[in-house]
C-alpha cells in the first residue's frame, strides 16, 4: 500500500486548550514536512476558527458522546477514500476512532493527562488503536499499568516552536516564544496593571491553567496566603475558565485574598502575561506534562511547579526551576518565595531552563510522529 501522506486529526473539545494548540503544532510540523493535513473538529469552536486561520483543511463532525458511532463512520469513509491516518487527539475522539477502525482504518491515539485508564476505555479505544501516544514516561506507565501493552506505546513530549523556522511553519512572530526585552517586559506590566488595577512594581506570580480539580488551585490559594504574611506586596493571576472557577473566587474572598489573589479570566493569547510574570506556578496534583510550562521556559520565567505526573519531565528540581510535592502548600510557598528572593537563583534556573528548550522542539516533534505514522496500516 502507498504510503499514508493524509493525516486526520480528530479533536471535539469545545475550547482552545493546550491539547488543541499541540494539535495545531503537530499539524504545521506535518505541513512542513509534506504531509496533507485535515482537522476534524466541533463547528463554531475555537479551534476551527484557528485551523481555518492557519490555513488548513477543516471538517466538522457532531461528536456526539463516547459512542458517537455517526462521527465513526464518517471518519471511516472519508479515510478510506483518501488513505489517511486518523489521529484521535483526546479520550472522546479515541471513540469515534475506534469506530473508524472497524473498517480497516488505523488510528493513532493521543493520552495528555495522567488520569488512570479504566480496563472498558482501554477495551474500547485504545486496543483498538495502533499507537497510543503519551506526552510523558509518567503517562507511558499509567497505560502499561492499565493493561495497554508497552508495545502499543510511544512516548513523544509535547512542543513548541523554537526557531524562526518553527515559528514560520505556526505562522507566529519568531519572537513570540522568546523572553522579552526589559522594555518589552515593562510595556506588559504596564498594560496588565492597568487592566487589573495594580501595582507594576510588586513581585507577580502566575498560573495559566483550566480551572478544574486536578489543577489544584485549593493548594495555590493555600501557598498565596502563607506568602502574603511574609511579602504583603505580591500578587497572584490566575488565568484560566473551567468548573471550578465561582468555588474558587468564594474561597478566595472567604480566606481574606480578594484583590490579591486575581482571577484574571481566559486569555485568548496568553504570552504577554506569561512574560510580565516573576515567577510562574504550577500547583496540579495531576499532570499529563503541562506544556504551559515549557511556555514559561520559552518567555525566560522562573518556575515552581509539584512533582506530579509528566512535570519532572519538564521541569528539573534545582536546574531548571524548582519542584515540590503534590497538596503541600507550605513546600509551595517555601519554593515561591526562594524564587522571588533570591534573583540570581531564579536567573540561573531560568537561563538553563530556555537552554534546554530545544528538546521540546517542534523538527523533534514531528521526526517521532512520522516514525509513528509510517509503521501504522
Amino acid at each position: 500500500m502507498a504510503r499514508r501522506s493524509t493525516l486526520f486529526h480528530v479533536d471535539g473539545e469545545r475550547g482552545l486548550r493546550g491539547g488543541e494548540r499541540q494539535l495545531l503544532y503537530l499539524a504545521a510540523a506535518m505541513r512542513a514536512r509534506g504531509r496533507r493535513n485535515v482537522v476534524y473538529c466541533r463547528a463554531g469552536q475555537e479551534l476551527e476558527g484557528e485551523a481555518r486561520r492557519l490555513g488548513f483543511e477543516v471538517r466538522t463532525l457532531p461528536f456526539l458522546g463516547e459512542g458517537d458511532l455517526f462521527s465513526g463512520v464518517k471518519l471511516a469513509a472519508d479515510a478510506r477514500r483518501e488513505n489517511a491516518v486518523l489521529h484521535a487527539h483526546t479520550a472522546h475522539a479515541a471513540g469515534a476512532c475506534a469506530f473508524a477502525s472497524l473498517a480497516g482504518v488505523p488510528f493513532v491515539a493521543h493520552r495528555r493527562v495522567d488520569f488512570p485508564v479504566g480496563a472498558l476505555a482501554r477495551a474500547l479505544k485504545y486496543e483498538f488503536a495502533a499507537k497510543t501516544v503519551a506526552v510523558s514516561e509518567a503517562i507511558a506507565k499509567i497505560l502499561r499499568d492499565g493493561g495497554l501493552s508497552k508495545e502499543r506505546i510511544a512516548v513523544v513530549p509535547d512542543g513548541l516552536p523554537v526557531d524562526a523556522e518553527e515559528s514560520s511553519w505556526c505562522g507566529v512572530e519568531p519572537e513570540r516564544f522568546k523572553p522579552p526585552t526589559t522594555e518589552q517586559r515593562m510595556d506588559y506590566r504596564r498594560m496588565l496593571a492597568a487592566e487589573l488595577r495594580i501595582d507594576p512594581a510588586m513581585a507577580w506570580v502566575g498560573n495559566l491553567a483550566a480551572l478544574v480539580a486536578h489543577k489544584d488551585h485549593d493548594t495555590l490559594l493555600a501557598a498565596a496566603l502563607i506568602i502574603l504574611l511574609k511579602r504583603p506586596g505580591t500578587r497572584f493571576l490566575v488565568a484560566g475558565r473551567g468548573p471550578e472557577e465561582s468555588r474558587l473566587k468564594q474561597r478566595a474572598r472567604r480566606i481574606g485574598l480578594e484583590g490579591k489573589v486575581l482571577f484574571v479570566g481566559h486569555r485568548p493569547d496568553p504570552l504577554p502575561l506569561l512574560k510580565a510574570l516573576d515567577v510562574y506556578v504550577q500547583s496540579s496534583w495531576g499532570e499529563g506534562m503541562g506544556s504551559v510550562l515549557i511556555e514559561a521556559a520559552a518567555c525566560g520565567v522562573p518556575r515552581a511547579a509539584t512533582t506530579a505526573g509528566g512535570i519532572p519531565e519538564v521541569v528539573v528540581d534545582g536546574e531548571t526551576g524548582l519542584l515540590v510535592l503534590p497538596r503541600n502548600p507550605q513546600a509551595l510557598a517555601d519554593a515561591l518565595i526562594k524564587l522571588l528572593d533570591d534573583g540570581a537563583l531564579a536567573r540561573r534556573l531560568a537561563a538553563e531552563g530556555l537552554k534546554r528548550l530545544p528538546r521540546f522542539g517542534l523538527k523533534r516533534m514531528a521526526a517521532d510522529m512520522e516514525k509513528i505514522y509510517d509503521a501504522v496500516d
